[in-house]
């Protein structure tokens, strides 16, 4: 791969986590650009771009579908290829440190002039990169799932605690209900018995003084 030094040299500067830059340039059909980024080890790079190509007959720069985005970016340290994409004339990208060190990122604008525009047509090319914590291979992930799994057993746990002492309470409910019914049923037939035997014992009585006053020859 051709990098001529004026465009190594175009931009070079260090990112770290959650910071996020933009730039923009401009290429000819074909042409590569490259930069370089310090990146950290295991550092999570994601960016957009979007390229416009100028039109004379509007004296400005316009979108062209037809114009394919080639990136590409190499771990110079580990001297590996990290990322090798080919795109649309706008899109996303992104790819992991493979090491603590220097990458190069290059991208290059393709078919400008498929679209029966003018030759050497001018493309300006615009660039925001955003790097991110390191990547752990979705650990992070996986430990917020299972904590989240831990809280929500904890919390179906508490669930079945209170279900429980609800059934409690309603069978301590239905067996108040029952005695206190059982009670009042008591009450009522004791009433009952109760008076009976208050109506026998006066019936006795009167009976006994009436046959006490006959004998007596009182009636």
């Amino acid at each position: 791969m051709l990098r001529s030094a004026a465009s190594l040299a175009l931009v070079i500067f260090v990112l770290f986590a959650n910071l996020a830059s933009g730039l923009h340039f401009y290429l000819r059909d074909g042409e590569q650009q490259c930069f370089l980024e310090e990146l950290p080890q295991g550092f999570f790079v994601t960016g957009t771009y979007k390229t416009e190509e100028w039109r004379e007959a509007d004296k400005r720069y316009v979108e062209n579908p037809a114009i394919t985005v080639v990136m590409t970016a190499d771990d110079n340290t580990a001297v590996h290829r990290v990322m090798n994409q080919k795109g649309s004339h706008q899109g996303k990208f992104s790819f992991t440190a493979g090491s603590a060190g220097e990458h190069t990122i290059c991208v290059q604008a393709q078919g400008a002039q498929a679209g029966g525009w003018l030759s050497s047509s001018i493309v300006k090319f615009t660039l925001d990169i955003t790097i991110g914590e390191a990547d752990d291979g979705g650990r992070s992930a996986i430990e917020k799932i299972k904590d989240i799994s831990l809280k929500i057993k904890v919390l179906n746990a508490q669930l079945e605690e209170i279900k429980t002492e609800q059934k409690y309470q309603r069978e301590r409910e239905l067996e108040f209900d029952a005695a206190t019914s059982s009670i009042k049923r008591r009450v009522i037939y004791w009433a009952f018995i109760q008076l009976g035997i208050v109506g026998a014992v006066c019936y006795w009585q009167l009976h006994h003084l009436r046959r006490f006053f006959e004998a007596k020859k009182l009636v």
